[in-house]
């Protein structure tokens, strides 16, 4: 049926239940009486003129009757004139109370609808009304207004403005009785607590009685309200019996009703007039009786079409369970403060409904309007974690409590409350649900919605657009959530809460919990047995369970990919296959259920025990112990079952104790008595085999009560600490479910066993990790230790050598285990080499590794790893020792051939092969071998170095002096592929041999090859090396060419240390300008900041064979090397920072013991400050620079006396020219005829001559 159809309908029928109310029109004043009040006011006469106009027409009403804008009007001129009038009263009664004296002489003028009111309390002229008159005239505008009102929609029935305007009016009459109003203020302070029992009991003011006082309050008097507060069905005392002005007040309520039913004829489309009808019923209906305000709900989604329920919905959920729907920013608010949207609260709900009316209408609807100014209702419910106390008290965390009596009966509001859920919001279940948990207590019904919400996947999208809860749909990426902001995950978490804290309710409801648990944790195995369970739609099929197509159970989670790929293994196919396939089908479980698997179980062992099903508690806490893959599940689980056995023990403990205290308060009479009543008791019932046995026992009966109990005592603690010592193998079981392949677990679980002394138990829990790891995607350890492991348990523990042989016979010939890698099926070979060796099986060990590297093994699988076993390092190293000790030269020999034709030899194993060749005389085979090696391993390869030195070191041990052309050759061809990191070894070898075998001229040129082939780094030390043997050779004076070619060709630092062991060779023999020379070569490498050692040993060399101007000059050298250097920086390790102080020696201090030993006057030399002239600051290029200054400094100080130094110096500037020609002119003269005075002749150190002196002759 569309829309359309239903608005053209007429209104529907009452309902059958209640017979059709009779239709009245409203009980109007007289028509004289309203007509003479309004000839009193000008206004409203004009107005009633102006609609008994005569039409153009002729018709005998006016025209203006019609008009809705006429009436309107006359309506307002009414209220304004009403509202004046109250007013003036208002204003009469405020004056009397404050000051009686000023209000009796008080007049007060009113203007109402052209007419002019003076009002005072005394008669006088002039003075109009009294108080008392004024409230008569109110009334009488009052019938005028109603009158007015009557007459309107009475020519106006279709006309929504005049309905409204008029029912708005005569509804608010009840609130404006008078009588009633002083009532409820003549109670005073000490009716507070009766207004707040009003307010809970959401009763209306006009329904207290006009004689209550503050006494009857006080006394808490019966009757103090006009009616029951309770319904009637509900009331358990007569009502009182009303006083004339409820009487009155009660017509009025009924005259009230009758006109929003005569507006309903014409309008029953309108739903603000059905909410304004139902609201008016809720508010004043004096016997509070919810059934006739639900009927007009009823009655308004029956008249009103579909697309505006949802305006009367949301005023009847408000009616029903007391919620005022909230602002957009309260919702969020209230989300963002109790949401759990991580799950870990989740029995923390909230109930927040949105204003979805006021935000699509701009306004509320009239009952949460005026609720909300009364301050009726609630803007959200708590539902804290709730408990088996269903009797009185408030709850923990909630903002109600029992002392609340809801106005709707409880099976009404679930009625209504399902119909809104089921019919026309879906998305509601879940409120209905926490509503049934939290304030109805009905769990059962609780337990069967929450299943139908995680039975419906599109429980996100499903229902109308219109819901009013907090938050919205939240469907990105797919995930789960309901409209409350609620995780499938926190929904499975209250729903377990709800079975668990109640599981009789739940099974009555048709909630078979165990089975559900079971399908979610076991997948399609356990779906059969999860029977009776409540589907989405009611049925029973498949246990309530959704079996997916991947055959996983209950759709806890929502669908995510899984990427697990099938096996590509050689051999058994199909097993692996299926063992994938369930570990492919556990980690889904596992990856949807999340962290909430070890809840799920142990929430499940709870309902069981809740049940009183221990025993099955304790088996499903076994299951789940077999089950879980999560330490933090297994934890959880665990814990339960340890207090779980513990809270057994205390029970049985505290039954046996209550039993002993029972048996000592009995006396020995009694218990006489007492068993032979009962023994005649029982030989009436039982047969004589009992009869005959209650005599055998006699007074034992008791006695074996009590050792019963006891022994079921000693039986749960004995269950209790064996769960206890399960501990470590439970846990690492748990480890092996979430990773199979982990080898370090397997082993760890062998060792638990060895240490519980279950040798069988270890043995096949490595058998069975054979078969679950796979080699490819072992952790923790490589697959053979797993091997190793077995083998050391059958040999060592079980004294087994025959299965211990078999499982390596299984492996390494039959190939039953795939190993990824050479090396783990090489270590079982070898472990089955050294199983023999230790059985002293000599040959078949042999044999076993023979054929381990021949490359013929043969068995049900050819991998990669069988392919490369002939190439293992491992077992070839075991070949050669095996070979070398129990086999014979022979065979010895063609094994190492074999390893090096096949390549699969190293350096080592040629050194070994060329040792052991030697060892047997073989030394030209075994210099064969060090050709073969050196051909598979040449340089830059490590091996190659390491080759070429045993060869060599053993070809000179063995030829010495002989083949000489040889040994050259061979390193030769050594040095020429040797990079030169490691040449420097060679090179002094090639040396030594020539040193002691061959020629001088020849090791000499040996060590100067060194030195232009070695690296940077070392180049210092062959120079050293190459001027120790030239001097030892050649002579001292041999060595300055060497000494200038390493000045060359090192770089600063090392040249810098070059120049000064030249300069201290200098000197000596005597050079001592030579020396100067070098030094101040060397000078220009070495930064004073970086090298100070040498300029201490210049500034010492000085001060031992210098002068004032030669120390001079080496100031000024080293002033402008600092100056060179300046530029420069270096870091403080760089620059040797926390060094010693080189110089023990001022300069000062040099100067003057210089001038003393001189016997120079240093007062009389002008001293020279800072920098020296510029002619002397010339860069020093090279040696021929320094060979001129150091002339001039020769000529400065042996060939002049001192005056002549003297004067030299003051001028400052010598023509070098003048010096060098007289140099060469003159000749060199005799040592013992020279010019110069005290100098000695001394005898030529022999060192000068070095090899080339004879027999002591130094000429």
């Amino acid at each position: 049926m569309t829309e359309s159809t239903m608005s053209t309908m007429p209104p529907p029928p009452p309902p059958p239940q209640q017979p059709a109310p009779k239709i009245q029109p409203f009980a109007s004043p007289s028509t004289k009486q309203c007509l003479a009040t309004i000839v009193s006011y000008p206004q409203l006469l004009q107005h009633e003129e102006s609609l008994a106009t005569a039409s153009s027409s002729g018709g005998s009403i006016g025209a203006n009757a019609y008009d809705v804008m006429a009436w309107m009007s006359y309506l307002e001129s009414v209220d304004d004139a009403l509202d004046s009038l109250n007013d003036a009263a208002s204003s009469m009664k405020s004056s009397s109370a404050s000051d009686t004296a000023a209000a009796d002489a008080r007049t007060i003028r009113v203007d109402a609808a052209g007419r002019t009111l003076h009002v005072s309390r005394v008669m006088a002229p002039g003075i109009t009304h009294t108080p008392r008159s004024l409230r008569r005239e109110i009334g009488k505008v009052i019938s005028v207004r109603i009158w007015v009102g009557e007459r309107a929609v009475s020519l106006l029935p279709g006309s929504y403005k005049l309905w409204r305007c008029h029912l708005m009016f005569v509804g608010g009459l009840l609130e404006r009785e008078t009588k009633s109003g002083a009532a409820a203020e003549s109670l005073g302070a000490a009716g507070k607590e009766f207004r707040k029992e009003c307010h809970r009991l959401r009763i209306s003011s006009y329904l207290l009685s006009a004689h209550v006082t503050a006494n009857d309050v006080a006394n808490g008097e019966d009757d103090i309200l006009s009616f029951s507060s309770r319904p009637k069905s509900q009331s358990t005392r007569p009502s009182p019996t009303p006083t004339l002005e409820n009487r009155a007040a009660n017509r009025l309520y009924h005259n009230i009703l009758q006109t929003y039913e005569r507006s309903l004829v014409r309008l029953h489309k309108m739903p603000k007039l059905w909410l304004m009808y139902a609201a008016f019923v809720a508010l004043h209906d004096p016997s509070r009786d919810p059934t006739a305000v639900r009927r007009i709900y009823d009655r308004a989604l029956v008249a009103l079409p579909a697309s505006q329920h949802d305006r009367v919905w949301e005023e009847y959920l408000s009616w029903v369970t007391g919620i005022l729907p909230g602002t957009s920013s309260d919702v969020i608010a209230n989300a963002e403060e109790n949401g759990n949207g991580d799950g870990k609260s989740s029995s923390l709900r909230v109930i927040v409904r949105k204003g979805v009316h006021k935000t699509k209408y701009g306004f509320e609807p009239p009952l949460v309007s005026e609720w909300r100014k009364r301050g009726w209702g609630y803007h959200q419910i708590l539902a804290q974690q709730y408990d088996d106390d269903d009797g009185g008290g408030k709850r923990n965390g909630n903002n109600y409590s029992s002392e609340y009596e809801p106005t709707v009966p409880t099976e009404t509001a679930l009625r209504i409350l399902r119909r809104h859920a089921l019919c026309f919001d879906t998305t509601f279940r879940e409120d209905l649900a926490t509503l049934c948990i939290t304030r109805y207590h009905r769990y059962g019904e609780a337990a069967s919605l929450l299943l139908q919400l995680l039975n419906n996947e599109e429980a996100g999208i499903s229902g109308s657009g219109n819901s009013f809860r907090a938050g919205k749909p939240s469907l990105s990426s797919g995930v789960f959530m309901s409209p409350n902001g609620t995780t499938r995950h926190e929904l499975w978490l209250r729903f377990a809460d709800v079975c668990t804290g109640h599981p009789r309710e739940a099974k009555v409801a048709g909630v078979d919990f165990d089975g559900i648990v079971r399908a979610v944790l076991k997948g399609h195995d356990a779906v059969g047995a999860a029977s009776g369970a409540v589907t989405s739609g009611g049925s029973r099929a498949n246990g309530g369970i959704r079996v997916d197509g991947q055959g996983l159970g209950f759709q806890v989670f929502d669908r995510t990919s899984s990427a697990f790929g099938a096996t590509d293994d050689d051999g058994d196919r199909a097993q692996q296959q299926q063992q994938q396939q369930q570990y492919t089908d556990t980690r889904v479980i596992n990856h949807r259920l999340g962290e909430m698997e070890g809840t799920l179980w142990m929430r499940l062992a709870e309902y069981h025990v809740r049940a009183g099903e221990f025993e099955l508690a304790r088996s499903v806490y076994e299951e789940a112990l077999d089950a879980i893959t999560r330490v933090r599940d297994f934890s959880l689980v665990f814990d339960s079952y340890v207090k779980f056995e513990e809270s057994v023990i205390e029970a049985l403990m505290e039954l046996m104790d209550d039993d002993e205290e029972d048996d000592d308060g009995d006396g020995a009479e009694g218990m006489d008595d007492d068993r032979g009543r009962n023994a005649k008791e029982k030989s009436g019932n039982n047969t004589d085999d009992d009869e005959d046995l209650d005599i055998l026992l006699g007074d034992n009966a008791a006695n074996e009560e009590s050792a019963g109990a006891s022994a079921d005592v000693e039986l749960a603690m004995a269950r209790a600490e064996h769960l206890t010592a399960r501990r470590p193998l439970l846990l690492n079981r748990v480890l092996l479910r979430q990773n199979p392949h982990n080898v370090g677990e397997w082993i760890k679980r062998s060792k638990l066993y060895m240490d519980l002394g279950e040798v069988d138990m270890a043995t096949s829990a490595l058998e069975e990790s054979l078969k679950s790891v796979i080699a490819r995607k072992a952790v923790n350890g490589s697959p053979s230790s797993l091997v190793l492991r077995l083998i050391d348990i059958h040999e060592n523990e079980r004294k087994d050598v025959n299965a211990a042989r078999g499982v390596l016979e299984r492996i390494c010939s039959k190939n039953e285990y795939d190993f990824q890698e050479t090396e783990d099926l090489a270590q079982c070979h070898a472990a089955w080499v050294e199983l023999e060796l230790r059985q002293e099986n000599w040959d078949m060990a042999l044999n076993l590794v023979r054929r381990s590297v021949s490359g013929k093994i043969s068995g049900k699988r050819s991998s990669k790893a069988i392919k490369g076993l002939a190439k293992s390092l491992r077992l070839w190293n075991l070949l050669f020792d095996l070979e070398e000790s129990l086999g014979t030269v022979q065979t010895t020999k063609d094994a190492y051939d074999r390893a090096l034709e096949w390549k699969v030899a190293t350096a080592s194993h040629v050194l070994n092969y060329a040792s052991f060749l030697k060892d047997h005389n073989y030394f030209e085979e075994s210099f064969a071998a060090y050709e073969r090696g050196l051909g598979l391993f040449p340089f830059p390869h490590p091996g190659a170095q390491m080759l070429w030195k045993n060869y060599l070191t053993m070809f000179l041990e063995r030829y010495e002096g002989s083949k000489t052309p040889r040994v050259r050759e061979l390193f030769d061809r050594c040095l020429a592929d040797c990079p030169p990191e490691a040449a420097s070894e060679f090179y002094i070898q090639y040396g030594e041999y020539e040193e002691n075998h061959g020629l001088t001229k020849r090791a000499l040129s040996v060590y100067e090859r060194m030195c232009n082939a070695v690296p940077s780094a070392e180049k210092y030390t062959a120079y050293r090396l190459y001027i120790a043997k030239a001097i030892h050779y050649l002579g001292v004076t041999s060595a300055r060419p060497i000494y200038e070619s390493a000045i060359a060709a090192l770089e600063d630092g090392p040249a810098s240390r070059i120049c000064l062991e030249y300069a201290k060779m200098e000197t000596g023999l005597r050079e001592i300008d030579r020396a100067r020379t070098v030094l101040v070569y060397g000078a220009q490498l070495a930064d004073p900041r970086r090298d100070p050692d040498y300029w201490k040993a210049w500034h010492e060399f000085e001060v031992s064979h210098g002068n004032e101007e030669t120390f001079r000059e080496m100031l000024r050298v080293k002033r402008s090397v600092q100056a060179a250097f300046s530029t420069v920086n270096y870091n403080a390790a760089e620059m040797g920072a926390g060094a010693p102080k080189v110089e023990t020696l001022t300069d000062e201090g040099a100067l003057e013991m210089i001038a003393s030993r001189e016997g120079v006057d240093l007062q009389e030399k002008p001293l020279i400050g800072g920098f020296v002239q510029g002619k002397r600051t010339a860069e020093m290029a090279d040696l021929s620079e320094v060979e001129r200054r150091a002339a001039r400094l020769r000529q400065a100080t042996g060939a002049v006396t001192n005056n002549t130094v003297a004067t030299t110096i003051a001028n400052d500037e010598i023509d070098i020219d003048d010096i060098e020609e007289e140099e060469e002119e003159a000749p060199a003269p005799a040592a013992d005829k020279s010019g110069v005075k005290g100098v000695k002749e001394k005898a030529i150190p022999a060192a000068v001559f070095g090899g080339l002196a004879a027999g002591g002759n130094n000429q």
